[in-house]
């Protein structure tokens, strides 16, 4: 206090045998501070509603696939344009996505084979193939009696082919299953089902143990391409493919930024 008093110049307090009294000077010091610290607490709550005007919250759901490459694409992508925003991302199936899409619960979506309605706008999509995943100790040159020329990464393989080996498959909770199976018993040829999942991780993972071989897309096992952990063959059979598809709500307003957000997820998508 005594600094105090010195640097204001003047007497602040009168120190009395019960306590102490407060001085004219020391009540306008007194005064002056609670002013000075209204007016911090104004500008930290203004800068406060600025700032949650300001941040874009964009809520994303997209397919378990995509959850272990796509994410940190998606921050940088979207950095540049929206500046500072939060990322809020859900994973799930094609149906639980849409569910949520649908209750408003997301604002975007990454799907497999989602249709337009009433409630759901398609922006964009691509059409992703499906393959032979397997492993990289598997001799398919061998195994489908080719010389290496002969099988290139773009040679289509048939599926008659890959029934040779036990297959990991997908059970009925994912979409792309019922034309899976429906392809296999079309090819009337003998075939082993060693293990069904409703997870993709699940398939990929007995497919690294060696247990069999599984059916599909690129973006399924993007991590394990890139890890020399998988390997993927395209299939003969063209309608053998998925339709990765990026949609909005039909509530949710096309505006500017919206625009931007959705331009910059599907060139993303696009060189996934």
């Amino acid at each position: 206090m005594r600094i105090l008093e010195e640097d204001y110049g003047s007497k602040l307090i009168i120190r009395l045998p019960r306590g102490i009294e407060v001085t004219e000077s020391g009540r306008e010091l007194l005064n002056k501070a609670e002013f000075w610290r209204k007016q911090d607490k104004h500008l930290r709550l203004e800068m406060q509603r600025i700032n949650k005007e300001s941040l874009v919250v964009l809520k994303l759901g997209i397919m378990e696939c995509l959850s272990q490459t796509l994410p940190q694409q998606i921050e940088q992508g979207l950095a540049h344009i929206l500046g500072q925003y939060r990322l809020d991302i859900k994973v799930g199936n094609t149906h639980a996505l849409l569910s949520q899409l649908e209750s408003g619960e997301l604002d975007v979506i990454i799907a497999f084979n989602v249709q337009d309605n009433r409630q759901v706008r398609l922006f964009s999509h691509i059409d992703c193939p499906i393959g032979l995943i397997y492993s990289p100790n598997l001799n398919l040159t061998a195994s489908l009696n080719l010389t290496e020329s002969e099988l290139t990464a773009n040679t289509p393989v048939p599926l008659a082919d890959c029934l040779q080996w036990p297959l990991c498959l997908a059970d009925d909770e994912l979409s792309f299953q019922p034309r899976i199976y429906a392809e296999i018993m079309r090819q009337k040829k003998a075939h082993t089902l060693c293990a069904t999942s409703n997870s993709v991780n699940v398939l990929k993972q007995w497919v690294i143990a060696g247990r069999g071989v599984t059916f599909l897309t690129q973006f399924d096992v993007a991590k394990e391409l890139i890890n020399n952990e998988l390997c993927f063959h395209p299939l003969k059979e063209k309608r053998l493919s998925e339709k990765l598809c990026l949609c909005l709500s039909t509530n949710t307003p096309m505006n500017q930024q919206m625009r931007a957000i959705l331009v910059q997820l599907d060139k993303i998508i696009q060189g996934h």
